[in-house]
Order: C-alpha cells, then structure tokens, then sequence
C-alpha cells in the first residue's frame, strides 16, 4: 500500500451497477475470471446474510454487479500460449467462450458483446451510468474510443490495464548480444490506473490524462481497432508476456476488490515490474483536495 493511501469512496456500494470488461485477450480473460470469483463470493456473503441456502441458478440479490464482456476476437491457436483458452475453444468468439465458462464455474448470468467497441458504439447500452469499466485492450485507438467515450459520463469509474510487448529486432535471424539482451529484458512493465467522474466532476484523472502516450497512435496497425487492420497487416510485433498480464490481471483484482465490496478505491494508479517483481502505487486521497472517507 502506498504510504497514507486511504480509502476514497466512489461509489455507493448498495447501488445496483453493472462491471463491463473490455478485452478478452491476455491481461483480459484472467481479470474475468478473478472479477467472476469476486462477483460469486459477493453473492455468496450476501445469501448467508440474508439466511438464504447459496444454490447455483438463484437471482442474483440485490446491489452485486451484472457482468459484461466485450471482444470481437476470436479464440486462435497461437492464443492459447498465454490467454485463458484451450484448443477445443479455437474459432470461438473470447467474449462468448469466457462468459459460457464463467456462467457455468459460477452460476452467474455472465452477458457477451462479440463486437470491438468502435466509434459508432453506443457505449452507454453496453456499460450504463454509474457502473465500472475495465480496460483491458492493446491498441491505441480503443484506448482512445473509450476515454472520449467516459469523459461523456456523470458518473463511471475507469479503470485501464497496460503493459509493455517485447522489444523484436528487425531481423530476428541475426541476433547480437545486445539485441538479445534487450529481448530478454523487455515487456516486463505495465501500469494500472484508475480514473473515477462523480457527479458530473471528475475524481480521479483517467488513463489517458494520466500517462497520453496510451492513445497517441503511431499509425500502425498494431494500434488501430483490430477490424479496421487488413489481414495481411496484422503482425505480432511486440508480444506479450505471460506472467506481465499475469501481474496485471491480480493488480486489477485488488482494484475490484475494494471497488465492489464498499465502493472506495485505495489507489489512483500502480506500476509494476514482473521480472524485478516490484509494484508501486499512489494514493488516490492524493488526487483529491477534500474526500469523503
């Protein structure tokens, strides 16, 4: 915990809301997976509170989150290396594999959007007022859809997950010291920043207020909204690592933790390094000049 971090709270934790994930790639499809377990253990304090036996297949009681997910990506072979996924879901939609999964672990009613979201999205059907939205996506210009998107809203809390791909030489077979030094020690680092508008005012910096780069595309194609690349451009030219997504899936879990238990955040933004095996994280009472604790 960050020295004098304190708890913020965001919002109001008898509220209904709803959690939207977008992304359901890397960093994504286990951020779903630990959001669902959350969400089910939630449910379950809730059934024993209220005396009612926990069985699978009831409503969900009142105030824990709706889930949606949204990716228009299909499951590939190569996916399975470090996502979520086995080799009987290849061909598949993510969104619509990872939401039958956790519907099933979980007894929940987990909803898919099988789609990218794009400019002409109408974000507020997919993640309403007063909800939390995860970012989970890795090019620029989804980055950038969704913080113009939020910055509409009145109320939303933002939270974004970013790391770094591996450094690839331009021609892999010829490979210098260097070169592979650089290999080895790149795509370790990613951040995780959480921004909050309340009221119509914001709370919290978004993601991209907080570090711009996340959407000032390059103008390749590793940056554009993946439907919008021809197949023949699409390359993998800094991929990511496991354990790194990793990293950033359990930084996420312990933002939803606090968000969706009372409502309050400890943390405006963490960074970590995976190999080195450090995260440091700043105070969210720090953004604020007055917070109601």
């Amino acid at each position: 915990m960050a020295k004098g971090a304190k708890p913020v709270r965001v919002l109001d934790p008898e509220a209904e809301t709803q959690l939207t994930i977008v992304g359901c790639g890397g960093t994504g499809g286990f951020v779903i997976k630990n959001a669902c377990r959350l969400v089910w253990g939630l449910k379950e304090q809730r059934r024993a509170a209220e005396g009612v036996p926990p069985l699978f297949g009831e409503t969900l009681p009142g105030h824990v989150p709706e889930i949606l997910l949204c990716d228009g990506d299909a499951v590939e072979r190569k996916n399975i290396v470090r996502q979520d996924f086995v080799a009987a879901d290849v061909g598949r939609p993510k969104a619509i594999v990872l939401a039958d999964r956790a519907s099933a672990a979980y007894g929940l009613e987990v909803r898919a959007y099988p789609r990218y979201v794009k400019e002409g999205t109408d974000l507020k059907q997919l993640a309403p007022e007063g909800g939390i939205v995860v970012g989970c996506v890795d090019n620029a210009d989804t980055r950038r859809i969704l913080h113009e998107k939020l910055s509409s809203y009145d109320d939303v809390v933002y939270v974004d997950a970013g790391n770094a791909g591996v450094e690839l030489p331009e021609d892999p077979a010829a490979l210098s010291r260097s070169e592979l030094r650089k290999i080895r020690e790149s795509g370790w680092s990613g951040q995780v920043v959480c921004g909050v508008r309340k009221g119509g005012e914001t709370l919290l910096h978004f993601p991209a207020d907080v570090m711009p780069d996340l959407i000032e595309s390059a103008g390749g194609p590793e940056d554009r909204v993946p439907d919008e690349v021809p197949c023949g451009q699409i390359v993998v030219s800094s991929p990511q690592r496991h354990a790194t997504n990793l990293w950033a899936a359990a930084l996420i879990y312990d933002y939803l933790q606090d968000l969706l238990s009372d409502g309050t955040v400890l943390h405006a933004s963490s960074f970590f390094d995976a190999r080195r095996k450090y995260v440091k994280s700043y105070a969210a009472i720090d953004e604020l000049d007055q917070v109601a604790v």
